[in-house]
């Protein structure tokens, strides 16, 4: 997928490790089976705070101890697990989920430098990483160094959710341990839909959809980013990289607690706080986050205005829990 490190072989070698490509049932189950074959006695998973929820459910269900990396607009903030015993890192480096930062190569050498002293893989999502509308290609950490990287990616968001076929690269290490947890789950995806997909993929035809479809969403947000402009001036700050189809926006001063979402629903509007994605308190309490992939020109602009009458309408200093 990826222009500058390929995963259309099954089997790839980078240095000496052989790496070996298996499809999953889209990056959840991805998850769930990397979260048991990576666990070690008395180790934490650590994850980003803010994250998708996803992946803070398989690994708490499980009853795994979690330790939690803070986010600003650059990505994770690697430093702050240095010495922690450590099961596994997860991360979506090419485009942070929620807040959209790219994690700059300091950051990525310094983690693969942790995971190989401190013998750790990294689980890396490549998040979102096919709808980039500037800038070159952000190669992925596990071509920097495979050893330690656990590779995840999806069709979901380049196809369609429903179609359910993900992908993982794996370090030869982990393989037979793979193997064997995935005999004992599901055994293998429906054939029919990997068949199809294949054939798209050599055809080329998800080259000329993912072209397509980011011309879409470019042009979707670049009008969202104008309309709330016009409606709020600039007071509002968007967070992250030109990417994906949802962004982060930072509305200074602001405080949206639990009803906010609330009040946004009983006017028609669906909004998510980032605050619902942070198990680490105080943070980011004051940016929300907008789907738009999805919605026309008009229904942005209605949605937007509907955001600024909410916002406005009782003018508070601040939205918190009472309001």
């Amino acid at each position: 997928m990826r222009g500058n490190c390929p995963l259309a072989t099954s089997q790839q070698k980078h240095g000496s490790q052989s790496r070996g490509c298996f499809i999953t049932a889209g990056a959840t189950e991805a998850l769930h089976l990397l979260v048991e074959i990576l666990l070690k006695d008395g180790h934490s998973f650590v994850l980003e705070s803010p994250s998708h929820q996803g992946i803070r459910t398989v690994v708490s269900d499980k009853k795994y101890a979690i330790d939690w990396l803070p986010v600003d607009q650059q990505g994770a903030v690697i430093s702050d697990f240095n010495g922690k015993d450590i099961s596994a890192v997860y991360l979506t480096p090419s485009h942070q989920f929620p807040l959209g930062g790219v994690l700059p190569a300091g950051r990525r050498a310094t983690l693969i430098r942790l995971a190989i002293e401190n013998d750790f893989y990294i689980i890396e999502d490549d998040y979102d990483s096919e709808f980039r509308y500037s800038g070159p290609p952000v190669s992925p950490i596990y071509c920097m160094g495979s050893s330690h990287v656990v590779y995840v990616g999806t069709f979901s968001k380049t196809l369609f959710p429903a179609l359910r076929i993900g992908f993982v690269v794996l370090p030869k290490l982990l393989q037979k341990k793979w193997r064997h947890y995935r005999n004992y789950m599901d055994v293998q995806n429906p054939i029919l839909e990997q068949v199809a997909l294949t054939n798209f993929l050599h055809m080329r035809k998800i080259d000329k959809h993912v072209r397509r479809m980011r011309k879409v969403y470019g042009e979707k947000r670049v009008f969202l980013l104008n309309t709330i402009d016009n409606m709020f001036g600039g007071s509002v700050q968007p967070w992250g990289d030109t990417s994906g189809p949802h962004i982060a926006l930072q509305f200074s001063g602001m405080d949206f607690g639990e009803n906010f979402e609330r009040k946004c629903r009983e006017a028609g509007i669906r909004i998510s706080s980032i605050t619902r994605y942070c198990p680490m308190k105080d943070s980011h309490n004051d940016k929300l986050l907008l789907g738009y992939g999805h919605l026309s020109d008009a229904q942005i602009h209605e949605g937007i205005r509907q955001l600024h009458e909410v916002i406005t309408k009782k003018k508070p200093p601040m939205y918190n829990d009472d309001w």
